[in-house]
């Protein structure tokens, strides 16, 4: 993605149905972009009386090799993709021992590997056509992983190193990867009340609190529409870093870890989260404690 807009370029969002990915696709096409929004729903937002791009809607699950390989195909044969942005991701707050691992495989399937399977099938027609952009959603969840969040943040952690990886490949084909780390976004998607619990969970207090905290966080977050202007705006140019963190807290967080370590830090983020910033001592942790 470059600074100029001489022609109507071609970009394709994914997780284009609501919420960011759906503000990506009304931005892009507000600057005269031609928006393929693809999504499990098919479903795009409309572009808007002033803009001068188009939003085409079209159905794909990221986690379908076979779908993605062929969208991308169709689009390769009708002149190609100058920007793809990879946005689809799901999640399930709950705690590892209590999330069921169909559900943490199928977090992994569509932030991870729907990323991989649909980059992988992007790289050649990009190759051929001189370059382009591949556009990753990350998240300040890449840097800081939040209670309740181990699986979520597992997937946004591997997109960080497969990214670097992926751009010392393909750099000298004219491919530019990119990383936008946003921080937290306003969303609907944070559960209204604690996943069902078998009685005797040893984490009901503590989801309870966890739930609060998503809430809030998810309430305070940045608009997805201003999020997604930032996004743009960062991508505008060829040049400049490959991992771009979007909003105050995606930049001044992982800077605050690095500087007082995580012997400080890992209370601060339980603390954020409504969590006792305390934690057993590992002398102490499992063992039965004496009664006076």
């Amino acid at each position: 993605m470059t600074a100029g807009f001489a022609r109507p370029r071609r970009a394709l969002v994914t997780g284009a149905s609501a919420g960011l990915g759906a503000a990506l696709c009304i931005e892009l096409a507000r600057r005269g972009w031609l928006v393929i929004g693809a999504s499990r729903r098919g479903t795009v937002p409309a572009a808007g009386k002033s803009s001068k791009g188009t939003i085409e809607g079209r159905r794909l699950d990221v986690t379908d090799a076979a779908a993605v390989e062929a969208l991308v195909e169709e689009l390769d044969a009708a002149g190609g993709i100058d920007l793809y942005v990879l946005n689809a991701g799901i999640n399930t707050p709950q705690p590892v021992e209590e999330l069921p691992l169909k559900r943490a495989r199928e977090i992994m399937e569509t932030n991870f590997w729907g990323v991989v399977t649909l980059a992988r099938a992007a790289v050649p027609g990009l190759r051929a056509r001189g370059g382009g952009t591949i556009a990753v959603i990350g998240s300040l969840a890449g840097k800081i992983t939040p209670p309740g969040e181990a699986i979520y943040a597992a997937s946004k952690h591997a997109l960080e190193g497969w990214c670097e990886g992926l751009l010392h490949e393909v750099g000298r084909f004219g491919i530019h990867i990119r990383l936008l780390a946003p921080g937290f976004i306003t969303t609907t998607q944070v559960p209204a009340k604690p996943p069902p619990q078998a009685a005797e969970s040893p984490y009901g207090d503590l989801t309870r609190r966890l739930v609060i905290g998503w809430q809030k966080h998810a309430r305070e977050g940045m608009a997805p529409k201003v999020a997604a202007r930032r996004i743009i705006r960062a991508l505008r140019h060829g040049t400049g870093p490959w991992r771009i963190p979007i909003g105050a807290g995606a930049t001044w967080l992982p800077r605050l870890r690095f500087l007082i370590g995580d012997r400080l830090f890992l209370p601060i983020t339980r603390r954020l989260f409504g969590l006792s910033p305390d934690l057993p001592s590992s002398s102490t942790a499992g063992r039965p404690q004496k009664r006076s």
